[in-house]
């Protein structure tokens, strides 16, 4: 396993999705980022569909500390404490898993290990689970933004990723149109979110 990518730990896990505790404070991987937890010989992939900092007490929620309005990153040097007492939580979607060099774009049989590492993919594994979207219908199921955002916002960080591969991103505007063929304004939605902007 690569130390330098583990970018959070397994808090809560199930069949659909995971919640991780983020390693860097109010630093969540981006919206839409494909990461991974290594099991054994089987990598588990998801899609990070949410991020949050909170207060880790239960129905508590955190505090102003600053006093003149001014909320950075000095107020962490100036009050070390809050590293104690806010964390940075994220889900993910389970999308696929690999397994003896085999890809499989459907949920794993089994969800990721409780306290497990989360791994960011690298760009070499973007590429390659990538190259089939069929299981984008999954992230049809999110509730916790809605589905065209979570899909555009993945489409975005894939087509980075995989240096701005304009042949590939038409053919997932395609498969997305055939998505929400029956409700054009979420369509739109999607294609508007995917649109390369300039200097990108």
């Amino acid at each position: 396993m690569n130390q330098a990518n583990r970018i959070g730990e397994i808090i809560e896990t199930g069949t659909t999705l995971f919640v991780a505790e983020s390693f860097a404070l109010n630093q969540p991987p981006p919206l839409g980022r494909l990461v991974y937890v290594q099991n054994g010989d089987i990598q588990i992939y998801g899609v990070v569909c949410f991020g949050t900092t909170t207060s880790p007490d239960p129905g508590r929620r955190a505090v102003r500390r600053s006093t003149v309005g001014v909320y950075d990153e000095a107020i962490y040097h100036e009050h070390p404490q809050l590293e104690h007492t806010l964390h940075t939580e994220f889900t993910v979607r389970l999308v696929g898993y690999s397994q003896n060099g085999v890809i499989y774009r459907y949920l794993p049989p089994t969800p990721p290990p409780l306290h497990f590492s989360v791994l960011d993919c690298h760009v070499n594994q973007v590429h390659v689970f990538t190259e089939q979207l069929t299981y984008l219908r999954l992230l049809l199921q999110a509730v916790e933004i809605p589905p065209e955002q979570l899909i555009a916002a993945h489409i975005r960080q894939a087509y980075q990723a995989r240096g701005h591969d304009d042949s590939w991103l038409t053919g997932a505007a395609r498969l997305i149109a055939g998505l929400f063929k029956n409700d054009y304004d979420r369509l739109m939605t999607v294609l508007n979110g995917i649109v390369p902007q300039e200097g990108s």
